[in-house]
């Protein structure tokens, strides 16, 4: 189906009142993102923070009256630039495949989605099947990117491993194909939980990995290594968490780290855990330690 973009700037305080106007005037969809392009990563718990300027696009069917649209912007929003184009109808699948490929971490993992064949990776690599889909991590982050050369370079050989954030459930699947006999997934976004499980029986790894939602933490067994893939201020609530669930001498690996915020996480680690070691890529830090 085709349809019609408007795309039009505003501000932080207009916004709401824009967006409510657009959905009156009814707009199938609208989405906020900063004039700038500029991310938001990570912001402060209860609160959903906008950029000071906004480009603002909103889809329409297309028989939609564009010039009633145009009046009503300018009368009551006082907006008067605003463009209006055709938005073709495309096969998204096609579109995702256009921009995902296989991708190789470390010296062995590789990650393939469906559409590519793998028969033509190298003999001895340990290869992820997956999809990108609505949970985070695919390996195409940063953040992603970093536990995987984490655990290509520390394969977890006969460990017990909790994989916390699991997200699609990547880090848990590399962690059990690299060697680990053992995984517990866990993730507090019901949408994570089912991209996990389903992950995992692609991968056929359903023997070696339980999938926890975050209120049945209770049945979680201290870990020879955990890893977690989430953002620097739950990782800074949960250190002492993280520290209860790892043996002593036990390993963990942390990412979802800014660099500005790597002072704080290695202060806040350094009470339980020893011998830490950053690993960076672009502005995002992975770090590692053991348990003391």
């Amino acid at each position: 189906m085709d349809w019609i973009q408007l795309t039009l700037q505003t501000t932080k305080d207009k916004a709401d009142f824009v967006s409510e106007i657009l959905t009156g005037l009814e707009s199938v969809s609208v989405t906020f993102c900063d004039a700038s392009d500029n991310a938001i990563f990570e912001p402060p718990v209860g609160e959903t923070p906008l950029w000071q300027h906004i480009t603002m696009t909103a889809l329409f069917e297309l028989e939609v009256d564009q010039m009633h649209i145009r009046q009503m912007l300018g009368q009551i929003c006082h907006i008067e630039k605003l463009h209006f184009e055709l938005l073709k109808d495309r096969v998204w699948e096609d579109e995702c495949k256009r921009d995902f490929h296989v991708m190789q971490f470390g010296k062995r993992l590789w990650i393939c989605p469906s559409w590519e064949d793998s028969s033509r990776l190298p003999e001895d690599a340990i290869i992820i099947d997956m999809d990108p889909g609505l949970a985070f991590g695919t390996g195409t982050h940063q953040t992603t990117d970093l536990c995987l050369q984490y655990l290509d370079a520390n394969a977890p050989i006969d460990c017990s491993v909790i994989d916390y954030g699991s997200g699609t459930g990547i880090l848990a699947i590399a962690a059990v194909k690299l060697g680990a006999k053992e995984v517990t997934a866990v993730d507090n976004d019901p949408q994570a939980i089912v991209a996990t499980i389903s992950n995992v029986e692609t991968n056929h790894v359903q023997k070696q990995i339980s999938v926890l939602h975050t209120d049945d933490e209770g049945k979680l067994d201290k870990a020879d290594l955990l890893i977690a893939n989430i953002l620097a201020n739950p990782l800074v609530s949960l250190c002492e968490h993280f520290a209860h669930l790892v043996k002593p001498g036990g390993r963990i690996a942390l990412s979802g780290i800014m660099d500005d915020q790597l002072a704080m996480i290695l202060e806040t680690y350094s009470e339980y855990f020893q011998e830490l070691k950053v690993v960076q890529k672009d502005e995002w830090c992975c770090v590692s330690g053991q348990r003391k």
